[in-house]
């Protein structure tokens, strides 16, 4: 009987440590929907974990459209020192770990990579092993959209100055076409005048003459020290 009797008290302490023990679980939520403004997209995944102390290590995978090994954009692991890590795997991506969560931040992307992304963490050490993967989250790349620049606005101050530039290069052109005008006037009754004088010098070749400018206009006379000789009479 001491044998039954043994067996049944080590069932009921067996029993007693199992309900002390909690169950190992983990957990990660995420977003349901990130839209991205300018090809960068923060994806925050959040976990926790209950029932076997302070992990120390840890692994964070992003599945793009499916949990699959061939859809992973982004994986690494991280330990509890919260160290910031980059990867350039599909994806250039990110990571800042934090207590409890993870932010990572994808650069580079375009409307082309719109589509659900999946987080999963796992727990590496201590042992045992947990993972849990995360619901999903849709990310929305906009499309690129051209900024037109707008006209500056026209103040009464810019219209005053555009009437004044005006005014003055009218003013110059009607100056301008003004003194050319009088100026060819003057040149081209001096020309007739010299033309005239020339011709009657040449008329009046047989008397020697003199041309003398009065300040004014030429005038023509007869040579002061040359005598007059008729016509037709040779020296």
């Amino acid at each position: 009987m001491k044998n039954p009797c043994h067996l049944a008290t080590l069932l009921i302490c067996l029993q007693t440590v199992l309900l002390k023990v909690p169950a190992l679980a983990m957990e990660v939520t995420q977003p349901i929907k990130i839209i991205a403004e300018r090809h960068n997209a923060t994806l925050k995944c959040m976990y926790n974990t209950t029932g076997d102390g302070e992990a120390k290590i840890f692994r964070v995978t992003v599945y793009r459209s499916k949990e699959e090994k061939n859809t992973e954009v982004c994986a690494a692991s991280f330990n509890n020192s919260m160290e910031p890590f980059e990867k350039r795997d599909v994806l250039h991506c990110l990571g800042q770990p934090r207590r409890n969560s993870i932010s990572i931040k994808f650069i580079g992307m375009n409307t082309s990579h719109s589509d659900w992304y999946f987080c999963k963490v796992e727990k590496m050490y201590p042992l045992p092993y947990t993972t849990a993967t995360g619901n999903g989250t849709w990310i929305f790349i906009k499309p690129d959209v051209e900024v037109k620049k707008r006209c500056p606005q026209v103040t009464e101050a810019t219209l005053i100055i555009l009437a004044l530039a005006s005014l003055f290069l009218l003013y110059s052109v009607v100056v301008t076409y003004l003194h050319w005008s009088v100026g060819a006037t003057v040149c081209i009754f001096g020309m007739k005048e010299a033309v005239d004088m020339k011709c009657e010098l040449i008329h009046n070749s047989y008397e020697p003459a003199t041309a003398t400018w009065t300040g004014q206009r030429w005038e023509t006379g007869p040579r002061q020290d040359v005598e007059k000789q008729p016509r037709g009479t040779k020296q």
